[in-house]
């Protein structure tokens, strides 16, 4: 079955709606989003977003997502301001539904019930750990049993539900991260972004970083960590959408220190490619110098690593003279031809 095409058209509404100051969080620096956004820079957006666009190939999905904020945190006179700069963009047909994201603490059935009779189909809830001495550490006031009582009110109105994570915050580790990801499971949402934590200017955590605080993980040890979550999440058939922040200028202006890479999601599918080739090599009886695996063509350059880092690594640890992919549809899996 053909994916859908889908544009999602982004409107920053930095930290508007929440109460609180999370330690590692600056929205204006990561989004560089600094002007408040009104039904005029709404409908803009919207208006630029759309006429980029061929016409008579349309992506089969359209929405508009408020970012950046705690949406149900504003004033309803404020939700109702920035959704009815939609409205007529989903009237027209132009757009088809809008997605929010929240504080689970500021999520109810009352508000739940106002954004699935205003178009709103998807809400996010950014909860980035399930560790109550991380969220602690990090100033969130939220535990598991508030998140929980968070999807209830959303899944009452079938709305749709995506979970946000954040591995490596202070008093973050591999065990405390993996209950995360396990809890977050429990609670089947319809789709996952990770983001690994990075110290950006001007955040309680960036203060911290300075003191000697706090010790930002290494490149390798999160890849390695994001790779068991998404793992876990592929058996529980959650997608994961989005892996690391967006190249955003303003983000890497502000961007201190931490495991930040342009390319974080195709390190780790690569990572998890070459686990899953040397997993079929383990089980040949004899391994024989020269091997063919049979490869989708639009994931060859995961198999091969960057630049050719997965052949490499595993000649070396079978001692293979050559190790030779061959591409076939999209749609077929890995094959080993020994």
């Amino acid at each position: 079955m053909k994916k859908r095409s889908q544009l999602v058209i982004p409107i920053f509404i930095p930290h508007e709606g929440c109460p609180y100051r999370c330690a590692f969080c600056n929205q204006s620096k990561i989004t560089g989003a600094h002007e408040r956004s009104d039904q005029e820079m709404v409908q803009e957006t919207i208006k630029i977003y759309l006429d980029a666009l061929d016409s008579n190939n349309l992506p089969d999905k359209r929405e508009v997502a408020f970012y950046g904020g705690s949406f149900t945190g504003l004033a309803i006179e404020r939700q109702t301001n920035l959704i009815d700069a939609v409205i007529p963009w989903i009237i027209s047909g132009h757009i088809e539904s809008i997605r929010i994201s929240t504080h689970s603490l500021l999520v109810d059935d009352i508000n739940i019930s106002f954004l699935k009779d205003n178009f709103v189909q998807i809400v996010e809830l950014g909860i980035q750990s399930t560790n109550n001495d991380v969220l602690n550490a990090v100033g969130r006031p939220c535990r598991l049993a508030t998140v929980k009582d968070a999807v209830k009110s959303i899944r009452k109105r079938n709305l749709s539900l995506g979970l946000q994570l954040m591995p490596g915050l202070p008093k973050d580790d591999e065990t405390t991260f993996l209950k995360s990801v396990e809890d977050v499971i429990s609670l089947r949402p319809d789709f996952v972004r990770i983001y690994p934590t990075l110290v950006i200017k001007n955040t309680a955590l960036f203060k911290m970083y300075s003191r000697g605080e706090y010790l930002p993980w290494s490149l390798d040890r999160m890849l390695q960590l994001v790779k068991a979550a998404m793992i876990e999440f592929e058996k529980a058939e959650i997608p994961v959408i989005r892996v690391g922040l967006h190249s955003d200028p303003s983000m890497l202006e502000n961007l201190v220190d931490g495991p930040y890479h342009p390319s974080f999601r195709y390190l780790v599918d690569s990572l998890i490619a070459m686990d899953k080739m040397v997993s079929m090599i383990e089980r040949l009886k004899n391994i024989p110098p020269e091997l063919t695996f049979i490869v989708p063509s639009k994931k060859v350059s995961l198999y091969l690593g960057h630049k050719k880092s997965n052949i490499q690594k595993i000649k070396k640890i079978f001692g293979i003279n050559n190790i030779i992919l061959k591409q076939t549809g999209d749609h077929e899996e890995l094959k080993l031809v020994a």
